[in-house]
């Protein structure tokens, strides 16, 4: 399967230093949920920072292999140019459970540019939409299994980790939500942490089949890796400072 990745589409709320719009943030959760990462992920780049590297805050970069072809990376300061010589590094090429591919960077001096802020704050609503996909999957693997006559989905402790599940999706969702407001860098940490944990409630369903390969334990492990590359960092403890 071939990744095309979509035209940019202005929105009004995707201006520079702006976070990502609602409809922006619907239409790539709806993607993520239906087609899987890649295809979200080149949804929202297409949207927020064409033709740029989105680089997270340690200088990493995990985008579809289309992306990756990107002519220039984002920096504090802007875009830069990508040249020979300047250390970017292949760390990792993770496969998807499409057959796509996401491909892991290491830029040095890179970072979240003046511009990124869409760009983070989609990033949130394509994992919702991949946490979705995953809690679908893993309770469609479990609706027709029984356990000496009762279906699994009706044991109590199936249906506790289906409620962790659907609680980290809320609490994301409200987080992030239009009401909300912009969320901040706390909100947006705290949403990735209740997405992490959504996502490793569903690998407790699936068991042995969430550590199979091509399956939806990917998935989650790639939505996690996201959220290590592009969530804000924790500030800095008072005493720490220079």
């Amino acid at each position: 399967m071939s990744l095309t990745i979509p035209a940019a589409r202005v929105d009004a709320d995707t201006a520079p230093g702006r976070g990502c719009s609602p409809a922006l943030a619907r239409r790539v959760r709806a993607a993520a949920r239906e087609h899987g990462a890649a295809h979200a992920l080149a949804l929202l780049h297409a949207a927020t920072l064409p033709g740029v590297l989105p680089v997270g805050p340690g200088g990493h970069v995990l985008v579809p292999e289309a992306v990756a072809a990107g002519s220039r990376y984002d920096t504090p300061a802007g875009p830069r140019p990508r040249r020979p010589g300047t250390g970017e590094h292949l760390l990792a090429r993770l496969p998807l459970p499409d057959g796509e591919v996401l491909v892991a960077l290491r830029v040095p001096g890179a970072g979240p540019g003046p511009d990124g802020g869409a760009w983070g704050h989609g990033l949130v609503a394509v994992r919702l939409g991949l946490a979705e996909r995953a809690l679908r999957e893993a309770t469609d693997r479990l609706k027709d299994r029984t356990v000496q006559g009762t279906v699994m989905l009706h044991l109590p402790l199936v249906r506790a980790l289906v409620a962790d599940a659907a609680c980290g999706l809320a609490e994301a969702g409200a987080l992030t939500s239009a009401a909300a407001g912009d969320p901040g860098p706390a909100e947006l940490r705290r949403a990735h942490r209740a997405l992490d944990e959504s996502g490793r409630a569903c690998l407790h369903l699936l068991g042995a089949a969430g550590f199979a390969t091509g399956g939806t334990g990917d998935l989650v492990r790639a939505s996690e890796l996201l959220a290590d590359t592009y969530a804000p960092p924790p500030p800095v403890p008072e005493g720490d400072r220079p």
